[in-house]
């Protein structure tokens, strides 16, 4: 019982010394590091508030050098929908909240062939029928098709075409980055069966 008494006491000891220690790190700042920590918050708050709002406009427009694959999607649903207008791309990005995507392998079928391949763009769960689909050249330009699962394999030209820094600079135009951006969220990459 008292080794038992004695080892309880040395651990609640050596827990003191530990806590202590830790303690001590944490709260020894001396009173230059202090002094120059207060004069750093000062001056990094001023420059947060004269940078505050750049910071706002460049996260409230898209850039076409940082723009992620998704917000890409998103970008051009947008754009077919407010500006092409037509067949499947009407209604594609205003619509339905969650949309899917799907890469083609190829573009062979498609006149604008970009990159050699080709993305789909649909609304989730939406197995078959209307098809969004786009290709994306190595200078920028996008090429808008509509397709169904009838004639997916079938040769077609595109019914718009534009340059992804023009769509860009459109969609940052009419206000519309924060949409694009949340947006892109709720696409979801699938692999096509």
């Amino acid at each position: 019982m008292k080794r038992i008494k004695w080892v309880l006491i040395a651990g609640v000891v050596l827990c003191i010394f530990i806590g202590a220690y830790f303690a001590g790190k944490m709260f020894s700042t001396s009173p230059v590091q202090s002094t120059q920590n207060r004069r750093n918050n000062t001056v990094q708050s001023s420059s947060q508030t004269n940078s505050s709002s750049e910071s706002s406009r460049s996260s409230d427009s898209l850039d076409y050098n940082t723009i992620t694959p998704m917000q890409t999607a998103a970008a051009i649903a947008y754009y077919g929908d407010h500006d092409v207008h037509k067949g499947v791309w009407k209604g594609l990005f205003s619509s339905y909240s969650d949309l899917e995507i799907y890469q083609e392998d190829n573009a062979d079928h498609l006149k604008v062939k970009g990159r050699g391949n080709s993305w789909i763009l649909r609304p989730s769960n939406m197995n078959g029928g209307a098809m969004a689909i786009y290709t994306v050249g190595s200078d920028g330009e996008v090429a808008f098709y509509n397709a169904n699962t009838r004639n997916e394999d079938k040769d077609k030209d595109p019914v718009a075409t534009d340059n992804l820094r023009d769509i860009i600079s459109d969609i940052n135009n009419k206000g519309a980055a924060g949409q694009i951006k949340d947006k892109a969220q709720h696409i979801h990459l699938q692999s096509k069966d």
